[in-house]
């Protein structure tokens, strides 16, 4: 179930639900036009074994799998260039739209028996109201009173043994073949169109800040898909993700507001789309889950990082959009109500997992609902060692464990969601959060700081002595606005930069590189891991302490980090290994996931020297305050 939304957001979504794009999440060859739902899809027949790829993913591992390069995407499908190869076949294919119409140029690069056939079919997608036929050569889309032809250069052979299912044209890729909707077009003229699209919305990069923007564009457009069942146009974190067990799309929490801030790099309207979409999946408990998806599940037994708030108020403030935050706020409200009411231990906030019966069972609810397993996820490090021998008390659903990037991630949120309700004249609601915020912005810095290791850290609920294990979450304070009175210098000094800490060339590991590696077979997520989102945040929170030599450090090693396998494979990853220079070892690491541009965005805050952010304007905050 979704949450109604307002008629402004209803018109804005109709906006962005227009045209010529790559909607739908199946297939990366696969452009639709919106809002009729007619699909084009490119398939490819090979001549050896006599098998077809008719949907083409990146990030496939099975043997026999297509390998996919994604090149440059303009968000509103102006432009897209995508290469495949496949059964020892090589294509690259550009889009544009031009007026009305889509242009596809095929270019065949690569084969070693024989050319393959190229497969062009189109159908109403979605269950729309359509029907498509095949006459001398043409397909023809007929919905309603408007009607669409599908021309291909060239002359389409009879080909009845690819595997299509409903008209189609096939095409020997013995050349360039272009596909053209509406007007015929000539190969040179389906190239010229091409070519003028990619410069006007996808030039070439010219200095390493345009690789970062290009990264950030891409990172959205690629992963942006029409959700049908809500009819929205939404960013989700990987196309592949979205299918297989996922059901057709997948929102997951934090991700979905990092997706929102990328996303306005290019598009506000898609940026506000993110936010506002996250926020309509809340539950009846009236907090927004980890993860809601085409199945129809949603993780009823907890959240993730709170830091919609965060991002919702950094949008206003670039944008001022009063509406915007009329749209998100009673929701973002009664998400913050819900972690002091589901998630206080007594003393402070705990990650937890909360006992229920699931309407659509799941496989991936086994491990998680009322469990250790699942508490962790609500910080977002699923499996990190920090929370590794924290007791979970399935009587209260919480771990043992007083965390400090759930705590301090709450005072942020509890800051930026003051500031949104002061703004909408919401002074009773800004008094009661700011309230919340500054007793744990107390607590965190009383509780929490570890005088001996000079550090903040998690400390056990119940006996209140540090974790055995360390994390760059224990910089988190610094976003809230605890810990500038010197404790933030005196760990970074100390831990930072550090190269047997989190310091070295390939920053930030997610553990300290002092502690051990995972044993051979150990399950290895977060252990050691460097991940965008973490970096990001840290940086952030060094801005917002003054430490800029210190944030601008972190800002270069991020830039470092995506910009070597980027230039190489134009990959994005989920994360990436602190120890190397090859993200693709780790099988759970998404080639192309969106937050991976966070390190793009971190390294572009940092060539503004006022950080890009408002929050690193946020001075001492919650902390200082009562």
């Amino acid at each position: 179930m979704i949450a109604p939304a307002s008629l402004q957001y209803l018109e804005l979504q109709r906006s962005l639900s227009e045209g010529w794009n790559t909607w739908d999440t199946r297939s990366l060859l696969r452009h639709v036009r919106l809002p009729d739902g007619l699909g084009l899809t490119l398939g490819l027949h090979e001549l050896y074994r006599g098998t077809s790829l008719q949907t083409v993913q990146i990030g496939r591992r099975e043997e026999g799998a297509e390998e996919v390069a994604l090149g440059p995407h303009a968000i509103r499908g102006d432009f897209s260039e995508v290469t495949v190869t496949w059964a020892d076949l090589t294509i690259r294919v550009a889009a544009a739209r031009t007026g009305d119409d889509l242009v596809l140029l095929v270019t065949p690069l690569d084969h070693r028996h024989r050319p393959g056939i190229l497969t062009v079919g189109a159908g109403y997608l979605w269950n729309r109201d359509g029907v498509v036929r095949r006459d001398d050569g043409v397909l023809a889309a007929t919905s309603g009173e408007t009607v669409t032809p599908i021309h291909v250069t060239g002359e389409p052979i009879d080909d009845p043994y690819a595997d299509v299912v409903g008209p189609y044209l096939a095409v020997e890729l013995a050349e360039l073949v272009g596909v053209s909707t509406g007007t015929p077009r000539t190969v040179e003229e389906i190239d010229e169109i091409v070519r003028q699209a990619r410069a006007a919305h996808c030039p070439p990069p010219e200095s390493v800040a345009d690789e970062h923007r290009e990264i950030v564009r891409d990172s959205i457009a690629w992963n942006t898909v029409y959700e049908p069942a809500g009819d929205r146009v939404v960013t989700t974190v990987s196309r592949l993700w979205n299918v297989g067990k996922r059901g057709g799309y997948a929102l997951f929490c934090w991700d979905a507001f990092f997706n929102a801030l990328l996303a306005d790099v290019s598009s506000t309207e898609l940026a506000y789309a993110n936010a506002v979409e996250m926020c309509r999946e809340v539950t009846p408990d009236g907090f927004v889950p980890n993860v809601a998806q085409g199945t129809g599940r949603k993780t009823f037994d907890g959240s993730q990082p709170p830091v919609g708030s965060m991002v919702c108020w950094e949008l206003y403030l670039r944008h001022r959009d009063r509406w915007f935050l009329e749209e998100v706020f009673e929701v973002l409200l009664s998400w913050n109500r819900w972690w002091w009411k589901a998630r206080h231990n007594g003393v402070m906030l705990s990650p937890g997992s909360t006992t229920f019966t699931p309407e659509y069972p799941s496989p991936q609810d086994i491990p998680r609902i009322g469990k250790h397993f699942g508490a962790t996820c609500e910080t977002g490090a699923d499996d990190h060692p920090v929370l590794r021998d924290a007791g979970f008390d399935p009587a209260t659903g919480l771990l043992d464990i007083d965390d400090v990037g759930l705590n301090a991630e709450y005072v942020m949120d509890c800051e930026a969601l003051a500031q949104i309700a002061e703004t909408l004249g919401r002074t009773a609601e800004a008094a009661e959060v700011i309230e919340r915020g500054r007793a744990v912005a107390r607590l965190v810095d009383e509780r929490l700081w570890d005088d001996e290791g000079q550090i903040y850290r998690s400390h056990f609920t119940a006996t209140g002595k540090p974790t055995a294990w360390l994390a760059p979450m224990s910089f988190f304070p610094l976003l809230a606005g605890i810990g500038l009175d010197g404790r933030a210098k005196a760990m970074a000094d100390r831990y930072l930069q550090d190269p047997r800490q989190f310091g070295g060339p390939r920053a930030l590991p997610s553990s300290p590189r002092s502690e051990p590696a995972p044993a051979p077979g150990e399950h290895s997520y977060w252990i050691g891991r460097a991940w965008p989102p973490i970096n990001f945040l840290v940086f952030l929170g060094l801005r917002r302490a003054g430490l800029d030599a210190e944030a601008t450090w972190l800002a270069e090693r991020s830039g470092e980090l995506i910009l070597d396998d980027w230039r190489r494979n134009r990959h994005i990853h989920e994360n990436y290994s602190s120890e190397h220079d090859r993200p693709c070892d780790a099988a759970n690491s998404e080639p192309f996931h969106s937050w991976g541009a966070l390190l793009s965005l971190t390294a572009l805050a940092g060539l503004d020297a006022a950080g890009g952010f408002a929050l690193t304007d946020g001075g001492d905050g919650l902390a200082r305050h009562g």
